[in-house]
């Protein structure tokens, strides 16, 4: 899918919009040869004798409305300016319809594109959007669709009428005097070099430009998250002068592309001032010789309204190039961003299954996942099955897998090589939407959202009654801190829930989890910032309540796994070790390395 496929869905209104725009220029380019006519029925008595036909006409128009008076002259001017204004009036009535129009459809325009591509955004494997990355995508997703939507903006205002307006200003500047008309056709070649000459250097100015929005986007977002480290270390003035650095970066592209467009409007402004000396001078010159100056003067003054349109059209166009280059460049990447096509996507046709418990539910069969297609293994050769009902564990360091292997089990990623059964079929072959229903992940950052406890909870099961999301609060030992709120679970969330500790988000992310029955839940070193007791009976809570229920451990706390069915020791993405507590206690030197480090000073606590 493409931008140009959302531009189709709004062609009715992008077409009526600018149609309506003639009407306006049609108007605009009228009012001049009014004005001369009105001049010229006070000089000739005959209007016959007029020096031009087409001003003779609208003469006889505007005497057609004018009846036999004494004083003609006034009637005339009466009668003209009344259409004059009536033109005015017009025009700006459908003006403001055809601004209303713009308004609304690149309003709509932008929303319904940021719509598609945060969906298609949340449709990409974690790989793809770490591809991506995430401050691009939220350059994209703010800026490039705001600049795509000025873009339409523009597009409904004045993509006809600015240059109806100057084909026509040019047309009658040659009805009206051919030499001042070629004046007029000398200066729009060097004002269109200009503009071209512009667009082109912008374009490639601004594409830089938006590279650089990236790149503060990034620095900022750094900053932010790690501003208690930029603190605790007393580095808030050298993190402020790498920012400048970053900041000065995106100021000197910036300027650059100024310095580019800044040359339009000075140019223009200063052909047309020469192109207007040109028109008083050469159409003025016969004044002097001609009795009949009035004729002269009435066309000089047309034709300097033309050159005023002209002007005005000209530096209409000039801001037009620059923002549909912005709009253009936007787009492009707009388009590649929704031109990545999802490695997993939910087929409706896919298969769904039930099993008992005791059937093998997941099956790696030397399973590899590599983060680059030619990069090194995140994970090689992994071979183990998990059964329906088991609680597996699985530890190790930074680095040995553990967070690559929960991204498999629920396909935010897919496998490199090797084979991966979800319930004796393969897991691409199982329908995503039910696979993501059956499996759920209570996530080592417990992610909080703006609003209440009980809408965060809502997410887990929407339809969830009030007594149900007390017991999974009260299974997660969250209904402890919960119950003390005068208002409970309508109590606020704020800033992706930091009026909350570090261990009160993670019970709420327990109990968010647990709310909706599932078949398996993983557990990605989900009690971290709990103690030793409160986790010991959280897990007991989950252990007596969810007998049924698969749950994998994955943690780097012996406590967390330690009384698991089986448990696997990860290092540099492979098994090293597999078995109960008890056996790699007997047959793991690792493991008992690490169980003596952590566990033996605190025994007693467990």
């Amino acid at each position: 899918m493409k931008v140009v496929s959302i531009y189709k869905k709004h062609l009715p209104a992008m077409i009526f919009g600018p149609m309506l725009k003639i009407v306006e220029a049609f108007f605009d380019l009228l009012i001049p040869l009014f004005m001369k006519a009105i001049i010229d029925l006070q000089n000739y008595a005959v209007i016959d004798d007029f020096p031009n036909k087409l001003t003779g006409y609208i003469a006889k128009f505007i005497r057609s409305f004018s009846p036999w008076v004494s004083d003609r002259a006034l009637s005339d001017a009466l009668i003209g300016g009344t259409f004059i204004l009536a033109m005015g009036i017009v025009g700006f009535l459908i003006t403001m319809v055809s601004q209303f129009i713009a308004a609304i459809t690149c309003v709509k325009v932008g929303t319904e594109i940021r719509n598609t591509a945060y969906l298609h955004t949340m449709k990409l494997s974690k790989r793809e959007r770490e591809k991506i990355g995430n401050d691009r995508i939220n350059t994209i997703l703010n800026n490039d669709t705001y600049q795509v939507q000025q873009g339409v903006l523009i597009f409904v205002r004045l993509i006809i009428r600015a240059p109806l307006v100057l084909i026509g200003a040019l047309v009658f500047s040659f009805i009206l005097n051919v030499s001042i008309g070629f004046i007029f056709v000398m200066i729009v070649p060097i004002i269109s070099v200009i503009v071209v000459f512009v667009m082109y250097r912008s374009s490639n100015a601004y594409t830089r430009i938006q590279g650089e929005v990236d790149n503060v986007s990034s620095y900022t977002r750094d900053a932010l998250l790690g501003n208690k480290v930029i603190h605790a270390f007393d580095k808030k003035e050298e993190e402020s002068s790498e920012f400048k650095k970053v900041n000065n970066s995106y100021k000197y592209r910036a300027m650059n592309a100024v310095r580019i467009t800044s040359l339009v409007n000075p140019l223009t402004f200063a052909i047309i001032s020469l192109a207007m000396i040109m028109v008083v001078f050469f159409g003025g010159t016969p004044m002097f010789d001609n009795p009949d100056a009035s004729a002269l003067a009435s066309t000089i003054m047309a034709e300097v309204q033309y050159l005023g349109q002209i002007l005005f059209v000209v530096m209409q166009l000039s801001n037009v190039v620059l923002i549909f280059t912005k709009a253009r460049v936007s787009r492009h990447r707009i388009d590649s961003l929704l031109m990545i096509n999802p490695s997993i996507i939910d087929d409706e046709k896919a298969l769904t299954k039930e099993i008992n418990n005791g059937e093998c539910l997941y099956s790696f069969n030397d399973v590899s996942y590599k983060y680059e297609e030619n990069g090194n293994a995140a994970i090689s050769k992994i071979t183990f099955d998990i059964k329906k009902g088991q609680s597996i564990g699985f530890i190790g360091g930074t680095g040995s897998g553990k967070s690559t292997l929960i991204s498999l089990f629920n396909r935010l990623d897919d496998i490199s090589d090797g084979k991966l059964l979800y319930k004796g079929m393969d897991i691409k072959e199982y329908r995503l939407k039910k696979l993501r229903d059956e499996v759920g992940v209570v996530s080592q950052k417990a992610t909080l959202f703006n609003g209440t406890i009980k809408s965060n909870l809502q997410i887990g099961r929407f339809d969830a009654s009030e007594d149900e999301m007390i017991h999974a609060l009260t299974i997660s030992d969250a209904y402890e801190f919960v119950s003390k709120y005068d208002d409970g679970i309508n109590h606020e969330v704020v800033d992706q829930g930091k009026n909350y500790s570090g261990g009160q988000r993670q019970r709420l992310s327990i109990a968010r989890a647990l709310l909706k029955k599932r078949e398996v839940i993983i557990f990605d070193d989900s009690t971290s910032a709990l103690d030793l007791l409160t986790e010991k009976r959280v897990r007991e809570n989950i252990d007596k309540e969810y007998q049924d229920m698969t749950k994998i451990i994955v943690s780097q706390r012996i406590s967390s796994v330690m009384n698991c069915d089986e448990i696997y020791l990860l290092n540099k993405g492979q098994i090293i070790a597999r078995g109960s507590h008890n056996e790699l206690l007997k047959l793991s030197p690792v493991y008992k390395e690490i169980y003596e480090s952590q566990i033996a000073k605190e025994g007693a606590s467990l």
